[in-house]
């Protein structure tokens, strides 16, 4: 599978119009531009992360897509933490405290781990860390960000109810598949070159 710059950037474009679409076209919204912006950078994020597994699969030649896409999503993530906390400070403090609802505290640690993937994602493996156990961390976290960053999204009431839950849902299975995809890619690389 092997999937260039333009391409990468189609897929992720098709992954990510759906969920924005059904949110702008919400009436969720209601007089909060603030809301809807942060919403919409949301949205964006979890249809790039669901292809982004699938990028990794696509192996050196979508490498460069794989961590653009990746700065995006760390972008946008930050961008909707930073408007809802602009928007509601003292809600989205709650939010992220222990006594904070269980998607708020889904997406806390859905946005730690994306962090720390991003980073692990930067650095590549080195020669203090194996390119196995490597692979593994970095599968692992982005497990942890499609599942519970999806998980949040349902799970919060707002612009991607009713047929926005199916849509969040694929996504997350798609992102999951991919993770697999990319993981089996890369065995398949690395036995090729024994």
């Amino acid at each position: 599978m092997k999937v260039r710059g333009r391409a990468a950037a189609a897929l992720v474009a098709i992954a990510a119009l759906p969920p924005t679409v059904l949110a702008l076209a919400s009436d969720h919204f209601a007089g909060e531009p603030l809301l809807l912006a942060s919403t919409t950078c949301a949205a964006l994020a979890v249809g790039a992360l669901a292809v982004q597994p699938l990028l990794a699969a696509a192996g050196p030649p979508a490498r460069r897509a794989h961590r653009a896409t990746g700065t995006v999503i760390v972008v946008l993530v930050l961008l909707h933490v930073a408007l809802l906390f602009i928007l509601a400070p003292d809600d989205a403090l709650f939010a992220m405290s222990p006594d904070g609802p269980t998607r708020a505290r889904m997406a806390l640690i859905a946005t730690c781990a994306l962090l720390i993937a991003a980073l692990l994602g930067a650095l590549g493996p080195s020669s203090r860390i194996s390119r196995t156990t490597w692979r593994v961390l970095h599968a692992y976290l982005g497990v942890l960000v499609i599942v519970l960053g999806v998980g949040h999204a349902v799970l919060t009431d707002g612009a991607l109810d009713g047929a926005g839950t199916a849509l969040l849902l694929g996504l997350g299975a798609l992102g999951v598949v991919g993770i697999v995809a990319a993981i089996l890619a890369d065995r398949k690389r690395v036995a090729s070159r024994n």
